[in-house]
């Protein structure tokens, strides 16, 4: 019988961790079992090192980055054809992992793409002024779309009232709409776990140390039962999200700096049931039809905002997932930030921005009518720049011994090009230069070590001026 990874019992993952023998020295450690590593251990499956990736939570996320059931999925990127590629090739790296699952013949049932993407036109509200950059983006990338840049055009075209000097954009590419992080996730784990990673959940890692030029002695802590273990590993790669400035302290100092955790606040409302369920055929497809979108029309990063639909509740009204990535604030304790609840005005945020896409939608309700769900406190971990880090990380010396791969500062970029960054990690850990693919190789470079080094400098500098404290 093929082995799974289906929801150990708390009891027997205790047991497996503290049978463990210290004395194993795993060719690569990966840390966090979010999109990322589990991107990343899927990656490295098929290589024939020795792989173990740890997880703090259950196989099932309860907190975390990666947690929910809707991420924007999208091909057009205006202006960087970077971030398109990186959902193009991620789509592409999920058809091969699905197609492993389907040959597998595992019980859980016939895997398919549609388990993790919905395909569902994606819109893009913004000011007229971006029109030249949205247009030759659209064409370069090649994205099948329609685009109303004035009222007469969007009501042929959408039934939307657009305002003036506001234009919209449809993306209709397949793939393009949503993706399942979830779900996602325990493809990726599952897929691993049949190649031979060995997976542990309730697994915290608490210290990260050098061993001069023999790779690191890993910390861990059951989260459950409280029992500490040493593991060994040649290599290490870090994909703990905002934990990962922390978990690197000892190595470096300067990451911590140059990686700053956000919160970020997500409100889930819906139409009251009887409410929506009385909306005409046509404004179930108007409001169906306007999700997932981006909406920077109000010009201004604190003016824009993202919102999809997260699922459908049990009376078969859809709930619909309102934030901004660029609503952020400060983090007093990240292991408690996930409780965190909105404040009225965040909650006011989603209200009111929904109200006024339902409306530019033709869905005319009532402020009424629409009803708080719930809300989310997320975190984006942020690099200084707002592109990530995909890299070697230097020691303290500044030497690069090219054994500790981080994949951070992800922010609201990471999910759609999840197996694109996983894919890149994994290069990294075989220390493979990627020449085939010119694009990939372009990103590995702009997101890679000599940014990274550069960006360091540029710190020290800082700090040397007075500009930041030590």
């Amino acid at each position: 019988m093929k082995n799974t990874i289906q929801y150990f019992p708390s009891l027997l993952l205790a047991l497996i961790l503290t049978a463990c023998s210290t004395e194993k020295t795993w060719d690569v450690i990966i840390v966090g079992g979010g999109l990322m590593g589990s991107s990343t251990a899927w990656h490295l499956s098929a290589t024939g090192l020795s792989v173990l990736l740890v997880e703090q939570q259950d196989s099932i996320y309860t907190y975390g980055s990666s947690m929910g059931d809707a991420r924007i999925a999208r091909s057009n990127n205006r202006g960087d054809d970077i971030w398109s590629y990186l959902h193009n090739r991620s789509v592409q790296e999920t058809e091969e992992l699905i197609a492993y699952l389907h040959e597998q013949g595992h019980p859980d049932g016939d895997y398919k793409m549609e388990d993790l993407y919905t395909t569902s036109p994606v819109t893009y509200v913004g000011r007229a002024a971006i029109y030249p950059g949205l247009y030759a983006s659209l064409e370069r990338q090649k994205v099948n779309y329609k685009l109303a840049s004035n009222l007469q055009e969007a009501m042929d075209l959408f039934g939307v009232s657009l305002k003036d000097s506001v234009l919209l954009v449809r993306e209709y590419n397949k793939y393009s709409g949503t993706l399942n992080p979830q779900k996602l996730i325990k493809h990726l784990q599952l897929g691993a776990h049949h190649k031979g990673v060995d997976i542990r959940y309730h697994t915290k890692v608490t210290e990260l140390t050098a061993v001069g030029n023999d790779g690191y002695r890993v910390k861990v802590q059951h989260t459950n039962t409280g029992k500490t273990q040493l593991l060994k590993a040649r290599k290490v790669v870090s994909a703990a999200g905002p934990y990962t400035g922390k978990l690197l302290q000892g190595i470096n100092s300067n990451i911590a700096q140059l990686i700053n955790p956000q919160r970020v606040f997500l409100a889930y409302l819906k139409i009251k049931p009887d409410n929506y369920h009385n909306l005409s055929p046509m404004q179930k497809d108007q409001l169906l039809a306007g999700y997932p979108v981006i909406n920077s029309s109000e010009g201004g990063r604190m003016g824009s905002f993202f919102s999809m639909i997260e699922y459908f509740d049990e009376e078969g009204v859809p709930i619909i997932k309102v934030g901004g990535h660029f609503q952020r604030s400060d983090i007093q304790d990240l292991d408690k930030v996930w409780e965190e609840e909105l404040s009225e005005e965040e909650i006011a945020f989603g209200y009111n921005n929904t109200l006024k896409y339902l409306g530019l939608n033709n869905v005319l309700i009532d402020s009424t009518d629409l009803q708080y769900i719930h809300g989310y406190s997320c975190v984006y971990s942020l690099t200084k720049t707002e592109v990530p880090y995909v890299s070697y990380i230097p020691n303290k010396e500044g030497e690069n011994r090219e054994d500790l791969v981080a994949l951070c500062g992800l922010s609201g970029v990471g999910a759609k090009g999840a197996m694109t960054y996983g894919l890149m990690a994994a290069k990294l850990v075989q220390q493979l230069p990627e020449k085939q693919d010119s694009m990939l190789a372009q990103i590995m470079e702009r997101m890679g070590y000599g940014r990274l080094v550069n960006d360091i400098e540029a710190l020290k500098e800082e700090r040397s001026m007075g500009h930041l404290s030590q």
